[in-house]
């Protein structure tokens, strides 16, 4: 059985691993982040047990099944950047997002589904194995934003969604990506992009281990006319990646209120995933933030492993009475 795998490799008994399924639900921290409308996102982490647990299965059942490869989320290969490089020669792109996308995936449906595509790749799952499976890697009879099991398996089980849109897509001239609950389709002629939204409700239709649905109030329409944002990156009007300059504006304030030792931990942390980002997006602005704030200060946020709340040698210049845009 599935089960006595995993107590071979986690070193901890059978009984321990049946109590720890069955009480799942109750091994999560919760907490909230805010997303990008400044709304709450409830986070559910798992404990170290659970979530060794849950990356064990990705890594021996779920990785072995097949992600389409216009899924660019949580994938080698994938990425932010990735995904609006696709679209940025064209000239008008919709973007739909579905509501709630982990918690539509049901227990018995990732269970049913693990289970038949384990069989196509050669693993025999029993019931069992599979109500074991359904009960580590869901929180309350759904998938949890916050598991690292959950992107993996909503990937897999997208794969044919994604493949009918793609399909549909290319027969027609038009560019399919999904990024996670994210759906964006280009194309050069804005009337190509007409009922889409009908293309999306059929493809989910015909998939019976599918539960989810289309936000309306979240569809947009992009054009070049204007900076098109897609999954954060700004795709300008001469068709370039960029952050964006509101983005650009909070950089340079994070890093000035960093120089002066006024951002706590949090802030920290938070300044240097948007220099990485940026700086994987744009260059350019890496290079424009070493020649304003130094390049020695720079390189301490990408690099120090131990970054504090202030820089770790004095302030240079009059570098430090700059405004910070």
């Amino acid at each position: 059985m599935l089960i006595d795998q995993i107590a071979r490799s986690s070193q901890l008994e059978v009984d321990e691993l049946v109590r720890l399924a069955q009480n799942a639900s109750q091994h999560y921290k919760l907490y909230n982040i805010p997303k990008r409308n400044g709304e709450p996102r409830r986070i559910a982490h798992p404990s170290r047990e659970l979530k060794a647990i849950q990356r064990w299965i990705v890594k021996v059942i779920i990785q072995r099944f097949p992600i389409h490869d216009a899924a660019t989320a949580y994938r080698t290969g994938g990425g932010i950047r990735e995904n609006a490089e696709r679209h940025r020669i064209s000239l008008y792109t919709n973007r739909y997002d579905f509501a709630n996308f982990f918690p539509s995936f049901k227990r018995e449906q990732v269970q049913s589904f693990i289970q038949s595509e384990s069989e196509k790749v050669g693993l025999l799952l029993s019931d069992d194995d599979a109500d074991f499976v359904g009960k580590i890697v869901c929180r309350y009879d759904r998938l949890t934003i916050g598991a690292p099991s959950s992107p993996s398996i909503t990937n897999a089980m997208m794969f044919p969604f994604d493949q009918i849109l793609f399909d549909y897509c290319v027969k027609r001239d038009l560019i399919y990506t999904r990024y996670a609950d994210d759906i964006f389709i280009s194309a050069n002629k804005s009337d190509q992009l007409n009922n889409l939204e009908v293309r999306i409700a059929d493809a989910k239709r015909k998939i019976p281990h599918l539960s989810i649905r289309l936000n309306r109030q979240k569809t947009a329409y992009l054009s070049k006319k204007y900076h098109r944002s897609i999954t954060g990156v700004v795709i300008t009007p001469d068709h370039k990646l960029s952050v964006g300059r509101s983005r650009k504006r909070e950089i340079r304030a994070l890093v000035h209120r960093w120089i002066n030792g006024k951002l706590d931990p949090i802030e920290v942390s938070y300044m240097r995933g948007l220099i990485a980002f940026a700086r994987d997006i744009e260059p350019k602005f890496e290079v424009a933030l070493r020649a304003k704030y130094g390049p020695q200060r720079i390189e301490e946020i990408l690099r120090r492993p131990d970054l504090t709340t202030t820089p770790g040698w004095p302030k240079e210049g009059n570098n430090d009475d700059d405004v910070p845009f």
